[in-house]
């Protein structure tokens, strides 16, 4: 619309110089003017920094873009889940509000944002210059704190023996097993704590492909990771890597799973059952598998499909 509308004023100028010689400095200044904007436009180095107004949200937050400078940038937003493999596709135009919120986020995984074909056009809309956006770090979604189903994972993987003592009972988590006696006593609750029943090396195992399934499990899986390290249970991290090989991480803890986990694709071993192979290989320990594939009879494996 700029174009044209220059194009028109320039036109009538140029028209309106023909009878008088002050539409011919009309168009001579307009010329000047499309000449110093079209030259600022392509003198610039067509970078522009982006930063995020929070690099690790809740679940249904938004995350929020903000574009450094002050001139007007359209382009193509790309938003990839990088847990669930959802990607979204956003046509974006930057004008003074240099802000730009994308959609909630209704699962939990690091967003890889990319930014495409983002250009810039001088003020008569004439010259177009190709911007290139910079990004530091990323978006981070985080899973919501551990479900009461967490509780029931531990147990049924790995047991629970006799009394460890107690401990007042965190926020948020399950009143199960509540020691009476502290309880009354100090007026807060108070819960008793287990030796595990299984002393076996406990690994925990992710393979689930793409989906809103895998949101679900990487969540579980985070999870379970927290309450095993808040319990003191040594754990160890095993994740399909390449095409047939895994990768360890012998002593795990809640930071490591909830990285590894939502910065890394799963997805990529679709089709192939990585769960199998790891039985093969492992000669000992307990393995909680957050996969798919609920085929595998072995009493070392206890399988979470997410259902």
């Amino acid at each position: 619309m700029r174009t044209l509308i220059f194009a028109l004023c320039f036109a009538a100028a140029l028209a309106a110089g023909l009878f008088n010689e002050i539409g011919l400095y009309f168009a001579a200044g307009m010329l000047a003017v499309l000449i110093a904007a079209a030259a600022e436009n392509l003198a610039d180095k067509g970078e522009v920094n982006v930063s995020y107004e929070r690099v690790c949200i809740n679940k249904g937050g938004s995350p929020v873009l903000i574009f450094a400078g002050k001139k007007r940038l359209r382009g193509r937003v790309l938003c990839e889940n990088i847990v669930t493999g959802e990607r979204t596709a956003l046509d974006v135009d930057i004008r003074d509000e240099r802000r730009y919120v994308l959609p909630a986020q209704d699962n939990c995984g690091g967003l890889l944002i990319r930014y495409m074909s983002f250009y810039r056009k001088d003020i008569p809309g004439i010259t177009k210059r190709s911007v290139v956006c910079c990004a530091e770090g990323y978006v981070t979604v985080m899973p919501d704190p551990p479900a009461a189903e967490v509780y029931d994972m531990l147990e049924a993987a790995v047991g629970e023996n006799e009394p460890d003592g107690a401990r007042e009972a965190r926020p948020d988590e399950p009143l199960r097993k509540v020691n009476l006696k502290l309880t009354h006593r100090f007026g807060k609750p108070y819960i008793n704590t287990y030796i595990p029943e299984r002393s076996d090396k406990l690994w925990l195992f992710a393979d689930y492909g793409a989906g809103d399934r895998a949101g679900v499990l990487a969540e579980a899986m985070c999870g379970l990771a927290q309450v095993l390290s808040l319990r003191g249970v040594e754990y160890g991290l095993v994740l399909p890597y390449g095409e047939d090989d895994f990768r360890y991480t012998e002593n795990a803890d809640s930071e490591t799973v909830m990285y590894e986990v939502l910065h890394f694709p799963m997805y990529k071993s679709v089709g192939v059952s990585f769960l199998e192979k790891l039985c093969s290989r492992a000669d000992e320990g307990n393995i909680i598998a957050f996969a798919v594939n609920t085929d595998i009879n072995d009493e070392r494996i206890t399988i979470i499909d997410g259902i």
